[in-house]
């Protein structure tokens, strides 16, 4: 387990007065202002129209779909699979903070739980990262690598900011981890890094590879993709560790973690083939490039990337094959997301990377930058590849696919720009022209509402039944309405919680609330003033952190004497002791019909005795 210091709670205090929620979550989710909470989509499930809110005077965030809820550190719980003090230190670093030395992680894989098997897993990837850069740029194994790279334009500098390795032909890793006491062999098994033999034997899964470490948005290794360095036809030149509890490929992008930051500030991302082309934009200062992990893109990464950027253009490589992919990519995207689609097609049939190295790191920067194209534009061009548009049927074939696309775009002006620039190209009517495109179009429309329809059915049975779970849940009784009414006002006006502490025999009728009651005293022994985000994380048990968050979410306005002297009524006309006498009063009746002069006096006695803690009760109110 990992040595580090408990956090005291007055720095955890410190940490979580002085960050801004906002400013934590909006590095990972696309946030706009409505009214006075701020709305995206959220990261904890997929949907379209955004239901994540932040609430940034009270300190929390709440998904009005999934449910989930809580204050800073709970929301870097969620999003980075991080404990409570890992999620502390996090905060921190992510806020600017400076930590004091003895309360930080004590190794680099970012104070993993090692007894959890994600934490040892987490470990060993860590640890397999260093070995393998170590390989690469300290040793004579890796130096044929290290030249490869260097011919490949890579420099020292680069290699380092992306901890490239090298895994040798021999097998090295495993002892490795015994010398460093992580040879635990159903780990090492369902790492990845191994595959297995007859018996217990295991072989490295890697070899003469050059190693891309995969990361999660936290920055930590979960994965690797290693390149052959000696051809072989018989192999793979990529391959990928399996997917496992750590890296499911279509949830990673690879450099999601160091371009997030560029992405969120831009609003901006651009989607490259290859982790070279990635590197190649890298160097020439487009720190905002992302790739898939060698398959199409998946709906789960265009998710992933919705949520920090609005514009999205595609640079693939420039050949027939690289457009092909190009087309299949924005026919992917564009029904999937709400992005501003574009692409950059490079000339010459070039990747990313080969232009980068013909023409330098500044020159590719410039292109890309000054060919950005609309996803309208990229059609037009594509539609024109392979036709002779001097013959009336390509001209014909041409402009209908053109109007096909661009019945699909939402953008009535940039419809219009298409058909004025068609009337004009091959002077036609453009009222002919406008025809055929609304017929088009109605034919899309009624198209999007029965795939519409298909996807509401398909909808996750386990979304839809939580999200009807909490709208039971929200149908509260008289006696609950008035409980959590005076809750939130004992809570928040501190002579309202004193009067309630002071009634001897009060308790609320639910057992959360008064759980939350009870802790709410132990909670101002510690603090003069109550803050919701405090709170939460004062509160151990996750239900009754919901509770809290679903009253900090109601309008109670503004309190007055009556209203809370009502409540108390209320609720102690409805309270255990009203039905321990209703019980009572049911056995005196049954012994009075039973003619049992015993039971007669025993109940009776009873009765009185509650009916005069009645009156008390009534007496303090």
């Amino acid at each position: 387990m990992v040595s580090q210091r408990r956090i005291p709670t007055d720095v955890i205090d410190q940490i979580r007065s002085d960050v801004n929620i906002l400013d934590i979550v909006g590095q990972y989710v696309q946030l706009h202002r409505s009214g006075s909470n701020w709305f995206g989509l959220c990261p904890f499930h997929t949907e379209k129209t955004g239901s994540f809110s932040v609430n940034e005077p009270k300190q929390f965030f709440h998904c009005f779909s999934c449910g989930r809820g809580g204050n800073v550190f709970k929301f870097l719980m969620e999003i980075e699979d991080l404990t409570f003090p890992e999620a502390v230190y996090r905060t921190a670093e992510l806020a600017g903070i400076e930590l004091d030395a003895k309360y930080l992680p004590q190794n680099v894989a970012g104070a993993e739980d090692t007894q959890s098997e994600t934490g040892r897993l987490k470990q060993l990837y860590a640890q397999a990262g260093q070995l393998y850069h170590h390989i690469l740029v300290n040793t004579k194994l890796g130096q044929p690598a290290l030249d490869y790279l260097h011919e490949r334009g890579l420099s020292d500098e680069l290699i380092a900011e992306f901890q490239l390795g090298y895994a040798p032909q021999a097998e090295i890793l495993q002892a490795f981890f015994h010398e460093k006491k992580l040879d635990d062999y159903q780990t090492l098994r369902k790492s990845g890094l191994f595959s297995e033999r007859e018996g217990e034997n295991l072989a490295e899964r890697f070899n003469d590879r050059i190693m891309f470490p995969i990361r999660n948005q936290t920055g930590q290794i979960i994965a690797f993709s290693g390149r052959l360095l000696t051809p072989d036809k018989k192999l793979p030149k990529y391959l990928n560790s399996p997917e496992g509890i750590l890296f499911n490929k279509r949830k990673v992008l690879f450099n999601f973690d160091k371009a997030k930051k560029t992405i969120r500030h831009e609003s901006k991302v651009y989607l490259f083939e290859g982790f070279m082309d990635v590197l190649a934009a890298w160097r020439a200062g487009i720190k905002n490039g992302v790739a898939s992990m060698g398959t199409s893109l998946t709906s789960e990464q265009i998710y992933l990337l919705e949520q920090t950027a609005s514009k999205l253009y595609i640079c693939y490589d420039g050949d027939l094959p690289g457009r092909k992919a190009t087309k299949r990519a924005l026919e992917l995207i564009a029904p999937l997301s709400k992005f501003e689609l574009g692409t950059i097609l490079l000339p010459e049939k070039l990747d990313p990377d080969e232009y980068v190295r013909k023409y330098g790191p500044e020159n590719f920067k410039d292109f890309v930058t000054s060919h950005e194209r609309t996803e309208l534009e990229f059609y037009l061009e594509y539609f024109r590849a392979g036709r002779n548009l001097e013959t009336e049927s390509d001209q014909l074939a041409y402009i209908t696919d053109v109007l096909e696309k661009v019945a699909q775009v939402k953008d009535p002006l940039a419809r219009d720009l298409t058909i004025n620039r068609l009337a004009k190209e091959f002077e036609l009517d453009k009222n002919n022209l406008t025809s055929q495109l609304q017929a088009l179009m109605q034919q899309v429309q009624s198209e999007q509402l029965k795939q519409d329809q298909a996807n509401s059915l398909k909808r996750s049975d386990k979304v839809v039944y939580s999200t009807q779970q909490r709208q039971e849940k929200k149908r509260y009784t008289p006696a609950e309405q008035a409980e959590r009414l005076l809750l939130y006002r004992l809570l928040h006006e501190h002579d309202v919680f004193l009067r309630i502490k002071g009634l001897a025999d009060f308790s609320f009728i639910h057992e959360d609330y008064e759980t939350i009651f009870l802790l709410a005293d132990g909670y101002f022994d510690r603090y003069s003033e109550y803050e919701s985000a405090s709170f939460l994380d004062f509160l151990k048990d996750e239900h009754l952190r919901q509770i809290i968050i679903s009253l900090e979410l109601g309008d109670y306005g503004e309190s007055n004497e009556q209203e809370i002297s009502d409540c108390l009524a209320f609720i102690m006309q409805h309270s255990p002791l009203e039905e321990q006498i209703k019980a009572v009063e049911n056995q005196l009746e049954q012994a009075k019909r039973l003619g049992d002069a015993k039971a007669i006096m025993e109940q009776t006695t009873k009765l009185i005795e509650l009916l005069k803690k009645k009156q008390t009760e009534k007496s303090i109110i």
